[in-house]
């Protein structure tokens, strides 16, 4: 019979949710690069065939794809403060914490 795996670290300790926020930071910043190559890319088309207007549709899709990563690493700055900023009581269970750290994330993601 398999045994029940008991992990030594809370899986929500401040160390990896840090790390997590800093790898969607990173890929935020990789996003935007990508679609503002994009949108070059499609700008240089419209510049050689002025009537092109499915690049001319890409190229405002590239723009939106880029602003997009920027508001959402802007987002995950701003959730990473606020839980800075909330102090969980001390003497909560584990579970509890889990819950609350869980409920805490949707509520800052539906701002």
């Amino acid at each position: 019979m398999p045994t029940t795996y008991i992990p030594k670290t809370p899986y929500l300790a401040q160390t990896k949710i840090h790390k997590l926020a800093k790898k969607l930071i990173d890929e935020s910043d990789e996003d935007r690069a990508l679609a503002l190559e994009a949108h070059r890319y499609f700008k240089q088309r419209i510049e050689e065939n002025p009537a092109d207007n499915v690049s001319k549709a890409l190229m405002v899709d590239c723009l939106k794809v880029a602003q997009s990563s920027k508001q959402n690493a802007i987002k995950v700055l701003a959730m990473m403060n606020k839980m800075n900023e909330t102090k969980e009581p001390e003497q909560t269970k584990a579970s509890g914490k889990t819950e609350s750290v869980f409920s805490e994330l949707d509520n800052m993601a539906d701002d």
